[in-house]
């Protein structure tokens, strides 16, 4: 008998890393397939085909394309702290080592994701980061940050079952960990989440428990309702509130009935007073005053060249009147 074991290594955002793994093979021919198998794999999976090297410490392991030593290293000398600020944020502990892998190339990177948008993921499964650095090679603050991101997205599910911890939420807390900073390589400007409270097209939160969208501006929107959200509940329930969510979650507690427990009300009012509270934010007037000098722009333009009618009819009158 041959037992063969294909182990996809990811989320859904795309396989990691393929393996073949043979119990025992009983004859030429499906020797023969099974070499041919692992050939297209290997050729297939882009980790196969890059050179690391390895920096290696008590609390990381980082594996990282060849020239890329300088700043690995500034990685690595960052954990410590990165870990400190996470753990009193969100009130647990980091007390697990991970692996953080650094592509070189965003075409190389791109091949492992299905998303064109991602700039960095993590698999908590595998305990593993894996960013592309050419969407961070001249901001190394941006770079910090999207690293607590990943730490936060393995911390959360080391400790909180994944039924327990709605998709929108994971990525809400995430990012309120690392000051707004996520995953995404943005277009130069979005307000999708204001024109969502303007166009009353926001996403149910209970559409984006298990899985974001796949389209751009609805990826997009369910990050930015994820960190209204977990900021709201800060704002409106107190600067320990999402800490206390945190830790009944890593009980075993489901999230609604966390939520409950924790914060004295139903998720669904919450949703409902996060809507209403917020829109007031995003009305028609907000939208003219942030677009006011493009506003005053248009109508000096118009005046302008309504007086240069004017004038030049003014003009003609006269020379007519003459004549």
């Amino acid at each position: 008998m041959l037992s063969i074991e294909i182990l996809f290594v990811g989320d859904e955002r795309g396989p990691y890393i393929v393996s073949i793994v043979p119990d025992r093979i009983i004859n030429r021919n499906m020797a023969i397939r099974i070499f041919i198998l692992s050939l297209i794999l290997s050729f297939s999976i882009p980790a196969h085909a890059v050179e690391f090297e390895i920096i290696k410490t008590h609390e990381v392991t980082i594996k990282y394309e060849k020239g890329l030593s300088g700043v690995s290293n500034e990685i690595a000398r960052l954990i410590p702290t990165l870990k400190e600020e996470i753990q009193k944020r969100i009130g647990l502990p980091i007390n697990f080592s991970f692996e953080i892998m650094i592509y070189r190339h965003r075409e190389t990177f791109r091949s492992l994701v299905s998303n064109e948008m991602i700039a960095a993921f993590a698999i908590p499964g595998q305990y593993l980061v894996v960013l592309d650095y050419s969407q961070f090679r001249y901001d190394s603050l941006t770079l910090k940050l999207i690293i607590m991101h990943e730490m936060c997205h393995l911390l959360l599910h080391k400790n909180i079952a994944g039924n327990n911890l709605p998709r929108w939420f994971d990525e809400g807390v995430s990012q309120w960990v690392s000051g707004g900073i996520n995953e995404i390589v943005y277009p130069q400007s979005t307000d999708v989440l204001k024109r969502a409270f303007i166009s009353d097209t926001l996403l149910p939160f209970s559409t984006i428990s298990e899985a974001l969208p796949s389209d751009p501006v609805n990826f997009i929107l369910s990050y930015e309702q994820g960190r209204s959200m977990v900021d709201y509940i800060e704002q409106r329930y107190g600067i320990d509130s999402i800490k206390r969510v945190i830790l009944r979650l890593s009980s075993g507690v489901g999230f609604y009935e966390t939520i409950s427990g924790e914060l004295g009300t139903d998720f669904t009012e919450i949703e409902e007073k996060w809507k209403k509270d917020k829109g007031k934010q995003y009305t028609w007037l907000d939208t003219i005053s942030n677009h006011i000098y493009l506003i005053l722009f248009s109508m000096a333009a118009f005046l302008t060249l309504y007086g240069f009618i004017r004038l030049r009819k003014r003009m003609r009158d006269y020379q007519d009147e003459e004549i």
